[in-house]
């Protein structure tokens, strides 16, 4: 039994260190390790490639590009052929006009809600007085509605039924002619009497068409100050139908918002505008299809609110603004955003609570044995201590032994010894009371053998004195 206990002392006093070391290893590995990120390959379209939104989407293209989303930017006609791009499966993420119809498109979800964009009406500059005064002043003239297939288009429509202007083939007599011309048209057009008279524009601030307009062509803008009336036209619609449908596209109006575009937007000399322009607009949404991963669309997010992205619009992006009811339904990716401060429900936090729970326990184990292998270790040491104080003991009787058999010690030579043994006696046990350095056996042993030690001692000595005793009073008699 006793060979067994040494044995198992012997292997805990080599391997526990090991063993301990292992484990913190392995706690550290746990704690620095991270695997390696996992890259998602997407498409995104963000309508023409002359527009600030398609500029906004390579600005996104670049910040995401660190969180392992790598874009391939499509240009498109404008947001609604991009959200029937993504409903079909054919684009997986788009930034898209708010407000347009969410019927017959039920794979799109809503990844983020972004500023609000106005909508621009640029006019040539010597109709800017009239239809400034009234939009009537539109009729008979040329108007770009903006590409079929744009959000642009289908606002343009709703605004211009809701003040009662018509196209010239409905209303012959005070009816505008619409043209949709794209934006690479536009820029391309250098005889300014070849444009159209108007034109419609929906992006955000500022618009990089509308200032080549007003920089090169001398147009203007015009206040469209009748976005609540608009977005109230919404309650005199039925109830199960709550989108209204306006030259053959359909736009939800109560989406419709009012904002304004400052002075000095588009020029400086002379300013343009002059003074506030107050006109409608809608959000801006980013929009994936349903099947898009959802941590892909996590990172989109989180990457679209950071301050490098976040902070080149004016206002700047505030997370808050993702507390705005949805115009479509979330994407599983937002949903996770959302919750990101709830620990139990983000899988993040989930992968983060087990990765902790891995390195506690194994820095815990690999602690524990340790300093298990540390006490037994410093015990053995201790003892050892002890055992240097047994050793002492154990010559000093070794010496006094052989000295009897051969030539016995001189009473002066046993009073050392004995103080020597007191000394020894005294320094164990203040050493003992210290620091607890040995067991309470390895400690009675010690004085076991000390106590027998120093008795025969002191028996040596009474001997001693008593002979001395008695050669002194005989010496006398004799005397």
């Amino acid at each position: 039994m006793l060979a067994r206990t040494k044995l198992v002392r012997l292997i805990w006093k080599w391997v526990a260190p090991f063993v301990a070391l292992a484990a913190l290893g392995l706690a550290c590995f746990f704690y620095f390790y991270s695997p390696g990120q996992k890259t998602y390959r997407l498409s995104l379209t963000a309508g023409n490639a002359l527009g600030t939104r398609h500029q906004m989407a390579q600005r996104l293209q670049k910040e995401v590009f660190q969180r392992g989303l790598v874009f391939a930017l499509q240009p498109s006609q404008g947001s609604e052929q991009a959200l029937d791009w993504i409903n079909d499966g054919n684009m997986d993420v788009a930034l898209v006009q708010g407000g347009l119809t969410t019927a017959g498109r039920p794979n799109v979800r809503q990844v983020a809600t972004l500023d609000i964009e106005p909508l621009h009406l640029a006019v040539k500059k010597e109709l800017a007085a009239d239809a400034a005064t009234s939009l009537m002043a539109l009729g008979g003239k040329t108007v770009d509605l903006g590409e079929v297939g744009s959000g642009t288009h289908s606002l343009a429509i709703a605004t211009l039924e809701f003040v009662g202007l018509k196209p010239r083939d409905t209303d012959p007599v005070r009816g505008y002619i619409p043209v949709t011309l794209d934006r690479q048209h536009l820029w391309a057009e250098t005889d300014t009497n070849r444009l159209p008279d108007a034109v419609f524009l929906v992006s955000s601030l500022p618009s990089s068409t509308t200032r080549y307009l007003v920089t090169k062509h001398g147009y203007r803008l015009v206040p469209l100050p009748f976005a609540e009336a608009l977005a109230l036209e919404s309650l005199e619609q039925p109830a199960e139908d709550e989108e209204r449908v306006g030259g053959g596209e359909r736009i939800v109006l109560e989406r419709i918002q009012a904002v304004t575009i400052p002075p000095y937007t588009y020029g400086i000399e002379p300013p343009v505008p002059d003074k506030l322009v107050p006109t409608l607009g809608t959000r801006l949404l980013l929009v994936a299809h349903k099947d898009v991963p959802a941590r892909a669309m996590f990172e989109l997010v989180e990457a679209t609110y950071a301050p490098r992205f976040g902070l080149i619009v004016h206002p700047p992006l505030d997370v808050r603004l993702m507390d705005l009811p949805p115009e479509f339904p979330w994407h599983a990716g937002a949903q996770l955003y959302l919750q990101r401060n709830a620990p139990l429900l983000s899988g993040a936090a989930m992968d983060s609570a087990h990765k902790a729970f891995a390195i506690f326990a194994a820095a815990a184990s690999g602690l524990f044995v340790l300093w298990q292998w540390t006490k037994l270790y410093g015990s053995a040491t201790r003892n050892r201590g002890f055992k240097q104080y047994i050793a002492q003991v154990t010559r000093i009787e070794e010496r006094v032994l052989e000295a009897e058999r051969s030539r016995p010690l001189a009473l002066p030579e046993l009073s050392v010894v004995r103080d020597r043994l007191h000394r020894l006696k005294t320094e164990a046990l203040d050493e003992f009371a210290r620091t607890d350095f040995a067991g309470k056996d390895l400690l009675f042993g010690f004085l076991a053998q000390v106590n027998d030690v120093r008795d025969y001692v002191t028996r040596l000595i009474c001997e001693r004195q008593e002979r001395d005793g008695k050669a002194t009073r005989s010496s006398s008699s004799s005397g």
